[in-house]
């Protein structure tokens, strides 16, 4: 991964897109991934390194970064808050998602 890192800084030098392009593309791979499997395998990974106190730290940081501040702790929190009280917000999407499911 550090080669294909130290690679694409120095592609950067010359083009500027090099940020957007990423970030379409991981964008694009979440997307595509199922809620569940989604879902299920940030369990398993936080399953799996729940007694390392620096896998937690650095999982937490990375989805900080792809997040744009949110710790994966806030995430569950709120996605706690959200099927327990869900908001308008999120009661107006899960209809619209029921919807949408039943006209494909």
């Amino acid at each position: 991964m550090m080669k294909a890192i130290e690679k694409l800084e120095n592609i950067g030098k010359e083009k500027e897109n090099v940020p957007l392009v990423f970030a379409e593309i991981f964008k694009d791979e979440i997307n595509a991934n199922d809620e569940q499997r989604l879902y299920n395998g940030v369990k398993r990974m936080l399953k799996q390194y729940s007694e390392d106190s620096r896998a937690a730290a650095i999982i937490n940081d990375f989805t900080r970064v792809i997040s744009g501040g949110a710790s994966l702790d806030q995430i569950l929190q709120i996605t706690m808050d959200e099927v327990e009280n869900p908001s308008a917000e999120f009661e107006l999407f899960f209809n619209n998602q029921d919807s949408m499911e039943v006209n494909e």
